[in-house]
């Protein structure tokens, strides 16, 4: 007789059901010996997997994003595309674009016994960069909560992308440089494509940005920017200069953040722009009625406030992080 598949959280997301054991996004390299890491995105707070001895799995992009930002080679890999699967052990994984940036993809793991959806950081509109996330059927949905509050329902993404190109128009004219201080991987390269696709205005980016971008255009993006090392940058005005530089050291910029959190922030020296590489409170129950799930976890962000609102849904649901050691295995 099998023994049922196991779900816990600790230094990640495990699964284990039989001989197999994975671990998704795992948050430290040291991992069980006879686990295998699936790594859903670029982005730092989910690719320490990538440093462990370990079988990781992910999209070429985002590992080929993970060494152009920190110059390692990730070795004992195995890739899976957007919109495939593979087989580990007695578990099938598919990954699912999530929605998030390039390279991001959901998995949707395939177990004897039932099936569980991990959405990673997830967005669930297309954006000029990538397709909305993908739902799919499954028993239990594990997900995240960034902005699961009603607090945060974002505009529509053309609006957004509107209020952007307008300000950053009005500030060239003012003879400043608008600024976006972004992350390096996601959002930079929907902003270098936004200012591509509706103005003639160059785009300058900083050295790590220009990294991904060269990644994010193998695979087809088709970007257009200008690098450069030190601020300002004279060859070309006007401009628009991307960087995820904490600080400028030069004057002259307009600044601003494109951030969800941007729908509540106010700081009158930094313009705010609500766009978000993550589903908003409205997309995220809709994301989990497509679903269909029977049971839904949630982590990061609003995790306790969204897990009550599903479960005022009559959906089972509970968040991860308040889920003590000994419960940490739950069976389904």
């Amino acid at each position: 007789m099998r023994s049922p598949v196991k779900i816990g959280w600790l230094n990640g997301l495990q699964i284990q059901t039989g001989e197999t054991r994975l671990v998704v996004d795992p948050t430290s390299p040291h991992l069980p010996r006879d686990a295998v890491a699936l790594i859903s995105h670029a982005h730092a707070d989910h690719t320490r997997g990538f440093n462990a001895p370990n079988l990781k799995v992910s999209t070429a992009e985002t590992r080929r994003i993970f060494e152009a930002l920190t110059g390692r080679s990730v070795g004992n890999f195995r890739e899976v595309p957007p919109n495939s699967s593979l087989r580990i052990g007695d578990v099938e994984v598919e990954a699912l674009n999530s929605g998030h940036m390039v390279g991001a993809v959901q998995f949707r793991i395939v177990t004897p016994e039932s099936i569980i959806l991990y959405t990673g950081d997830m967005n669930y509109v297309d954006s000029l960069v990538v397709k909305a996330a993908e739902p799919r059927e499954c028993d239990v949905l594990v997900m995240e909560a960034t902005y699961g509050s009603p607090l945060y329902n974002f505009p529509p993404r053309s609006t957004v992308y509107s209020s952007i190109v307008k300000w950053a128009l009005e500030e060239v004219r003012r003879g400043r440089t608008p600024c976006f201080r972004v992350y390096a991987a996601g959002k930079a390269q929907e902003i270098v494509k936004l200012f591509n696709e509706y103005t003639r205005i160059p785009v300058a980016v900083d050295p790590k940005i220009d990294a991904v971008n060269n990644v994010c255009n193998d695979d087809g993006l088709n970007l257009g920017w200008e690098a450069i090392r030190d601020e300002p940058y004279d060859k070309v005005k006007p401009f628009i200069y991307v960087t995820s530089r904490r600080h400028l050291y030069h004057g002259g910029f307009s600044e601003a953040r494109a951030t969800g959190w941007a729908l509540r922030m106010r700081d009158p020296n930094v313009a705010g722009f609500p766009l978000s590489g993550h589903a908003d409170f409205n997309q995220l129950s809709r994301y989990v009625e497509d679903t269909g799930a029977r049971r839904v976890y949630v982590f990061t962000g609003f995790a306790r406030e969204f897990s009550e609102h599903i479960r005022r849904r009559g959906v089972d649901s509970k968040p991860i992080p308040w889920i003590s050691q000994r419960e940490l295995w739950e069976y389904v």
